[in-house]
């Protein structure tokens, strides 16, 4: 599986999960960030391959380096964009692999299986359950459209895509309320053990979070 690459942009973990700024401190965040990026990681290892971290921050490099990881420099002012076209760049015409570094409950099958596709010549396409681009695989250019409901944006970039709409990838994390559903899954159980609290990831969630079950 080593000809394929597959890569995490990560911009920051001092500076992350703004919206998440109401229930935890900076601290708590930079703590969070890390122990996410180190779960997605591990997954990618577990799949066979090392993961690139494609990042500009100091501190996410020394961190990905200790882990031994492979990094990547974030092209300047190029944004999530810029990044995942520094790393198809790299791949120099291999199979590629972009995934968010927010996956608490990815498993290595599904990194697997998304590479299989990207190297059977499929455009691999992954949601998160409010409209982003969790994951995205091909071979060779590809016109990124990451943001706001950057799926649907995606979906017409390149061929008909492969659409992967499984948990690993649907569940992201962006509010406090998508703590509690992969805290309370099997497969985001690990967060508990974690340096993140979880006090605050034990509560129920309220009737109005319009938050949705997703299966196993």
């Amino acid at each position: 599986m080593n000809e394929s690459l597959v890569a995490l942009p990560i911009r920051s973990f001092r500076d992350a999960y703004r919206r998440l700024a109401g229930s935890y401190s900076p601290d708590e965040r930079t703590a969070l960030a890390r122990a996410l990026a180190s779960h997605t990681a591990e997954a990618v290892l577990r799949a066979g391959v090392t993961p690139h971290i494609v990042t500009s921050a100091p501190e996410v490099r020394k961190w990905a380096l200790a882990e031994g990881h492979l990094v990547v420099a974030d092209p300047p002012g190029g944004g999530l964009n810029g990044a995942a076209g520094e790393a198809v760049r790299l791949a120099a015409g291999q199979p590629w692999l972009i995934l968010h570094a927010d996956l608490p409950c990815l498993s290595p099958d599904e990194v697997v299986l998304a590479l299989e596709m990207a190297r059977a010549g499929e455009r691999v396409l992954a949601p998160s359950y409010d409209g982003g681009t969790s994951a995205l695989g091909g071979r060779g250019c590809h016109s990124f459209r990451y943001g706001t409901a950057s799926f649907h944006r995606h979906l017409p970039a390149g061929r008909p895509p492969r659409v992967i709409a499984s948990l690993g990838f649907l569940l992201d994390i962006d509010r406090p309320q998508d703590l509690v559903v992969a805290a309370h899954h099997p497969r985001g159980a690990w967060l508990a053990e974690s340096a993140v609290p979880t006090t605050r990831m034990t509560a129920p969630l309220p009737s109005n979070s319009g938050s949705r079950p997703i299966a196993p």
